[in-house]
């Protein structure tokens, strides 16, 4: 069915639904209106989003050309030169001008790629979305992947959301990032309790099957507070961590952001212990 067909489909449905509540007039106006909303759906919603990821695309290849002259920057001799240390200023002025509005574009963490050199020197930007495990070292494995699985209690073939981090009872649970307490819900079914934290841009970041809630809806809370323990409430099998991370209100796999403070912290380490080794 094409889009006349469409509308003269719907224009039809609407004589025959409405003649009574409605008299011709009317009908004719409602008529053209939903054609003009149709004419929104089919033609300007579509290129709307196109322009969205154009610009999307556009601001990516800028941030990566960026991200490839801070590095060259960075691997210079001259490193104690005035003219590097002025162009790699220059540089980052560039990048935080434009990283705010990039960062709030972004659907996942594939784009994160070209922001690694400049977070080497902007770290503290790590704290203010998911860029940590929200369980201690050690104390967890991974026990469920995001992405398509069996169900472990209906035994269906279904979407996983998030990752499932098996844990003892009581483990502490922290948060991953920066945000407010958007939501504390408690529930026999599904999530069980569960948190949900709302970071900057667009991101959020959902704590299921927990025990014990220790924040309330509202408070604000720092990278690596302690939130919550582990549990088994709702739909659950035994012990673990659903753990979900969100982008712009769409579930997003966590796994990327599990250990990216970690490898940026870990590479801005080497470099001043490569910088001791050389003095």
């Amino acid at each position: 069915m094409n889009f006349f067909e469409l509308t003269s489909w719907i224009g039809k449905k609407i004589s025959r639904g409405v003649p009574k509540l409605l008299n011709t007039k009317d009908r004719q106006h409602l008529i053209y209106v939903i054609f003009l909303v149709l004419i929104c759906l089919f033609y300007i919603v579509p290129r709307a989003i196109g322009f969205s990821q154009q610009k999307l695309k556009d601001n990516t290849i800028v941030m990566e050309q960026y991200g490839e002259r801070l590095k060259l920057s960075t691997g210079t001799i001259l490193q104690d030169s005035v003219v590097v240390e002025k162009e790699r200023e220059q540089l980052l002025n560039a990048i935080e001008e434009r990283i705010v509005s990039f960062l709030y574009q972004i659907p996942d963490y594939s784009y994160i790629k070209p922001l690694e050199t400049y977070l080497e020197y902007r770290p503290k930007l790590l704290e203010q979305f998911p860029s940590a495990v929200p369980l201690e070292k050690g104390g967890y494995y991974l026990s469920s992947r995001y992405g398509i699985r069996i169900h472990p209690i209906s035994g269906r073939t279904k979407k996983h959301f998030g990752l499932d981090l098996a844990a003892k009872s009581g483990e502490p649970v922290y948060a991953s990032a920066t945000g407010i307490v958007s939501k504390v819900i408690y529930s026999k079914k599904g999530y069980g309790t569960h948190i949900i934290i709302r970071h900057r841009f667009g991101f959020g970041s959902l704590y299921g099957h927990l025990s014990k809630v220790l924040v309330h809806e509202g408070q604000k809370v720092a990278q690596h507070d302690l939130i919550a323990t582990v549990g088994s409430s709702g739909s659950s099998t035994g012990y673990h961590l659903h753990y979900e991370v969100m982008k712009n209100d769409v579930k997003i796999d966590p796994r990327p952001s599990l250990n990216l403070k970690k490898d940026i912290y870990g590479h801005l380490i080497k470099l001043k212990l490569d910088t001791v080794v050389e003095q």
